[in-house]
């Protein structure tokens, strides 16, 4: 039951994340040179509100929660580490969407479609990347994995304690 909590909190959340990824580049994208300062200011902090208060906040959950899974569900494959590389990319992404808000307006005359499209189309291979091996779980040869990954590192914990 914690399982499926789980699994529908991290989907719910994703699906916000990604679609916001998706959004807010396409927000940038327009172009806003006849607006009036009113307008503009009004989509500036609504770009601004909505990465703040609803993409990002989805965002942390979902990776929060698909922390989670891996470990209730014990999946330690080497897809899904090939999938945590590709979520991280997406997070990278999402600061870099972030700071192409704060840039317009900073900016306001710099060009959108440069600041946006290469942000969609980043976004959407990179969701389409997460889903195929997801949802397709391809089987990774080990060899293909780095030996430092597959290497023990004989580093200790700082204290004695097992947790249970």
């Amino acid at each position: 039951m914690l399982l499926l909590a789980v699994k529908t909190l991290h989907i719910t959340t994703l699906v916000i994340w990604c679609a916001g990824m998706l959004a807010l580049p396409l927000m940038l994208a327009a172009d806003h040179q006849g607006q009036s300062q009113e307008k503009y200011t009004r989509l500036r902090l609504t770009l601004q509100a909505t990465y703040i208060w609803v993409i990002t906040p989805a965002a942390v959950i979902a990776v929060f929660a698909g922390t989670a899974l891996i470990f209730l569900a014990e999946v330690y494959v080497p897809w899904m580490f090939a999938k945590l590389v590709a979520v991280g990319f997406l997070v990278g992404l999402h600061g870099l969407t972030g700071h192409a808000i704060i840039d317009i307006g900073e900016n306001p005359e710099r060009a959108r479609l440069q600041l946006a499209v290469p942000r969609f189309v980043a976004a959407l291979g990179l969701m389409a990347v997460i889903l195929v091996l997801v949802l397709g779980k391809p089987v990774i040869p080990l060899d293909l994995v780095p030996d430092w990954l597959m290497t023990p590192r004989d580093i200790h914990l700082p204290f004695d304690e097992v947790p249970i």
